[in-house]
């Protein structure tokens, strides 16, 4: 890549620094809980942000996002009828926003320069809100729970069989599609990312508010999301 293209993907990039100042953003994972999700409420209220297989529910959000390798694979080339406004897509697909992922410690402030990966699509998604100035986010579909993919630790794996850790696709495959190979979740460095995630956005006055009924992720503040259709 030149440096002249180069330029052209960071100017792309920074033109969504701050352009959601004071808004409260939706950000959406992919498990279980999310086919009791009233999520078409939801994203007609507050800017939503979706990732990987959201397609498959089927829905559309706003800004969509894939950073894994893996999960890259199986979902490019994307449905043509599934059209989000903006995608951020790892930069050698050369598709949407080209972001740059990496494996590090921390929280990635300026999306035109890198995302840190921490274990999830969804911390990318946290720093993609954080850049655009959202000053709360709301999390649904984050059950912080894998009790199949978690078996497999740090190995990665080819799927078979069904799939409890993501929600229920309505064409009755699995979200993990039994032959494909994908990375297992790292639960204890997820949710240290997390924390890291809750420190940032709590030192600048924002924060991050978790709708997904019954979750195992006790990082962020709680909350029923019922409470945010009112």
């Amino acid at each position: 890549m030149n440096l002249q293209v180069e330029l052209e993907i960071v100017e792309a990039l920074k033109r969504f620094h701050r352009i959601h100042s004071g808004e409260t953003a939706l950000v959406i994972g992919n498990g279980p809980s999310l086919n009791n999700t009233p999520l078409k409420e939801l994203s007609e209220r507050y800017v939503s942000m979706g990732s990987n297989k959201i397609y498959r529910l089927p829905f559309t959000p706003k800004y969509y996002c894939i950073i894994d390798e893996e999960m890259a694979a199986t979902c490019i080339p994307l449905p043509a009828d599934f059209k989000p406004e903006e995608m951020f897509i790892r930069a050698e697909y050369g598709i949407g926003n080209p972001i740059y992922p990496i494996v590090a410690s921390g929280f990635g402030l300026d999306i035109s320069n890198f995302v840190v990966m921490g274990g999830s699509v969804t911390f990318a998604l946290l720093q993609l809100a954080f850049y655009m100035d959202f000053s709360t986010v709301v999390l649904v579909g984050i059950d912080h729970n894998y009790p199949k993919a978690s078996q497999y630790e740090r190995c990665r794996f080819t799927a078979k069989g069904n799939d409890p850790d993501h929600f229920r696709c309505p064409d009755g495959r699995p979200y993990f599609e039994e032959g494909k190979v994908f990375n297992p979740p790292e639960l204890d460095g997820l949710t240290q990312a997390y924390k890291i995630a809750d420190e940032v956005y709590s030192k600048t006055n924002k924060s991050i508010i978790n709708l997904t009924p019954d979750t195992h992720l006790d990082v962020f503040k709680k909350d029923n999301w019922n409470n945010w259709l009112r």
